[in-house]
């Protein structure tokens, strides 16, 4: 994969990151698994294949597949109310619009309106004093950004979500996740909790004042308790995750297919729901800084055409964290992808068009699709 170690050499040596881990998949089987450069940059320790990373949004994919399981089981619709869970949200605001980030629930840094009140309950979050739903009280006492369906707003909607999981399920979200997710997909190394310091590379601060400096910050917690070798008090569906890119890549494979071990798990029709364009009424609408190409399904975007860089394949999808990790999956191909580093601020939507270019270049360079 030629183009794939070009691309992420040359990350490293332009101070993107201190090192990564890439694992591709094609078919369910192994194609490419790599690591590079380091994960402690001062002392020299090189970065392993097996390093657990906070992947924050990328929690969000594995938490909508726990909603889609309690709606095939009827426990859920996605036309079931928010407020029949949490009085204080506004009455029109249904399973679907926290699904397909249009609740109107948002971060301090997507808010336009009330940016101090979500900061507050952001650090609330990190003091670990507060359970799921007494964080989720506090959001629902925020007023909603817009009303529920009339833009697409990234948020904390799917957090939200993991409340409602909760009450349904009668178990702490982790656990649920466990039982249902991780354990019968063996996704060994992943929870809520990093089992394993030893596998935790440092997080750096990228300094991009002056060229790019990567600077150590051990600290860094955002939306995390300061200890994280235990399960916080509360668990966030929409950040919350530590795993491997092998566990994750094992997650994107069921995503392609629904089965675990040949047996149908999750039935392919709510998969084709969360991986196809959910916000087909809004028109003009940006996903962040990813080209006009994509759109939003539930917690994933979602490739509609394949006209502008990186030419990828329509109806490829995926999403990333806020430390730079990504992830890809394409159908069509059976191709996945997840790329792990701990960099803050991530620069995602610059190196996912430069390493999904490099990708599809391997791939076709190697006649695999």
């Amino acid at each position: 994969m030629k183009n794939i170690e070009q691309k992420i050499n040359e990350f490293i040596s332009n101070n993107f990151y201190p090192g990564a881990v890439i694992k591709i998949d094609i078919n369910g089987k192994d194609l490419y698994y790599s690591s590079f450069g380091y994960s402690d940059l001062e002392n020299k320790k090189p970065m392993k294949k097996n390093q657990i990373f906070p992947i924050y949004s990328m929690t969000k994919p594995i938490v909508v597949v726990a909603c889609l399981l309690l709606i095939q089981d009827g426990l859920l619709s996605l036309d079931t109310k928010v407020s029949d869970f949490y009085s204080n949200f506004n009455q029109n605001m249904k399973i679907k619009n926290l699904l397909n980030m249009t609740s109107g629930i948002t971060y301090s840094w997507s808010a336009k309106n009330n940016i101090e009140k979500q900061i507050e309950i952001e650090e609330e979050i990190e003091t670990n004093n507060y359970n799921l739903h007494e964080i989720i009280e506090m959001i629902s006492k925020i007023p909603t950004e817009i009303e529920p369906g009339a833009d697409w707003i990234y948020g904390m909607g799917i957090d939200v979500l993991g409340g409602i999981i909760e009450k349904v399920s009668g178990i702490k979200l982790s656990t649920f996740l466990k039982e249902k997710i991780f354990y019968p997909l063996k996704m060994n190394d992943t929870d809520f909790k990093i089992k394993d310091l030893n596998r935790k590379p440092v997080k750096y601060n990228l300094d991009s004042s002056n060229g790019y400096k990567l600077i150590r910050n051990e600290n860094y917690h955002w939306m995390m308790p300061e200890d994280l070798t235990k399960i916080p008090n509360c668990c966030l569906g929409g950040s919350g995750v530590f795993t491997t890119a092998s566990d994750y890549n094992k997650f994107l494979n069921f995503l392609l297919c629904g089965k675990i071990e040949n047996k149908e798990y999750l039935d392919t029709k709510y998969l084709n729901e969360m991986t196809s364009n959910q916000i087909t009424n809004l028109k003009n609408i940006k996903i962040f800084d990813l080209n006009e190409d994509y759109q939003y399904g539930y917690g994933v975007r979602v490739r509609t055409k394949n006209n502008v860089f990186p030419l990828t394949e329509v109806g490829e999808f995926g999403w990333g964290g806020v430390l730079g990790t990504t992830s890809l999956a394409d159908p069509k191909n059976k191709v996945v992808m997840s790329f792990m580093v701990s960099v803050y601020p991530g620069n995602n939507m610059l190196v996912e068009k430069e390493l999904f270019d490099a990708l599809y270049k391997d791939l076709k360079d190697k006649k695999l699709i």
